[in-house]
């Protein structure tokens, strides 16, 4: 590496760190939408209501508000650290870190109370889910390390701190 370039700007690797935010963000906005209209809300909600339905269940609704609830929470959340990585702000590496890691235990959570609570008399272990919360905790920790560790991200993201001397002269 030449010792005379400083690493800085959202270049390198920190351009794959981009790409991952966006087609999340993609990815979370197609699912919500998607299973909106796919479930036709209003249809569903008087089935699930109506105690003579076959699909009269309150867990099942329960599952599906609070799916719906946290998909939008996290879009929100993208939206926002999105924002942050476009504009360099010195908070990226910190929500960066907290979506990354949230949207893991969010998916456990989901996953073990949809096998649990809505389907307790189906009895299944499924390898390939064991599998898929493996892969996304060693690929979340890769990018964890990179965040924390980087010198490019130290140097982009820095907009918005204040520095000591004027933090110093205000309050003196």
């Amino acid at each position: 590496m030449i010792k005379g370039k400083e690493l800085k700007g959202l270049g390198g690797w920190l351009i794959l760190v981009g790409i991952e935010l966006i087609f999340c963000f993609i990815f979370i906005g197609y699912v919500t939408f998607s299973r909106l209209n796919a479930i036709n809300f209003i249809g569903v909600w008087t089935q699930l209501l109506d105690p003579y339905s076959e699909m009269h269940t309150i867990h099942l609704g329960l599952f599906i508000l609070g799916d719906m609830g946290l998909n939008c929470l996290f879009l929100l959340l993208n939206a926002y650290i999105l924002f942050l990585y476009f504009t360099k702000s010195y908070k990226f590496p910190n929500f960066f870190i907290i979506f990354s890691s949230s949207f893991i235990v969010f998916k456990l959570i989901q996953r073990c109370w949809y096998l649990f609570i809505v389907l307790p008399f189906e009895v299944k272990f499924e390898f390939s889910f064991i599998k898929d919360i493996v892969i996304a905790i060693i690929y979340t920790c890769i990018w964890i390390a990179y965040v924390l560790k980087s010198v490019r991200v130290k140097n982009t993201f820095v907009n918005g701190r204040r520095s000591d001397g004027t933090y110093s002269s205000t309050v003196g």
